[in-house]
């Protein structure tokens, strides 16, 4: 009888083990469910409601970014050679400077040829590898815009458009 009263315990004991761990495994559906719901409801409802604040919020950045442009100071085509052994590659550009406010067209205006000088300095001590790329053009425009600010009291330059860029 000894025997058959450590037979019965264990069945129970496992008995209990096994309820355990259906419980456990039912408690970990019922979670992972729940999450999975909520990351289906984020995604689903919340997503749109989010992508249709961003549009808007996307047309205020717009309306910003085409009133924040500043008054814009055209200069005539820059052609220059550039700095390759040989001297056979040229370069072509033409610029609009976008200038911080209205008072600083009188001073580009009497500096125009410090800024041409600064300019073609600039232009002509590149080479057409430094140039030809897009990452090339940026490091232009920033060097470009920290050399003519150097010179420039009223105001500051902004910004430096290409309308026209060839580099042969």
């Amino acid at each position: 009888m000894a025997e058959e009263d450590k037979n019965t315990q264990e069945q129970e004991e496992g008995g209990k083990k096994k309820k355990k761990s259906k419980l456990f495994i039912i408690i970990i559906l019922v979670v992972v469910l729940l999450a999975g719901g909520g990351a289906a409801y984020f995604f689903l409802v919340k997503g749109k409601a989010d992508k249709n604040g961003g549009d808007k919020t996307k047309e205020k950045k717009q309306s910003k970014v085409d009133s924040g442009i500043g008054p814009l100071y055209s200069l005539d085509t820059f052609i220059v050679n550039l700095a390759d052994p040989g001297g056979t590659r040229y370069l072509k550009v033409t610029m609009q400077l976008e200038l911080d406010s209205e008072k600083l067209q009188e001073e580009m205006d009497k500096r125009k040829p410090q800024i041409r000088d600064v300019i073609l300095t600039v232009l002509s001590s590149k080479t057409y590898a430094e140039v030809s790329t897009a990452q090339g053009k940026l490091a232009l425009k920033q060097e470009l815009i920290r050399r003519i600010n150097l010179i420039l009291t009223t105001g500051a330059i902004r910004n430096i458009y290409f309308t026209e860029f060839v580099a042969q």
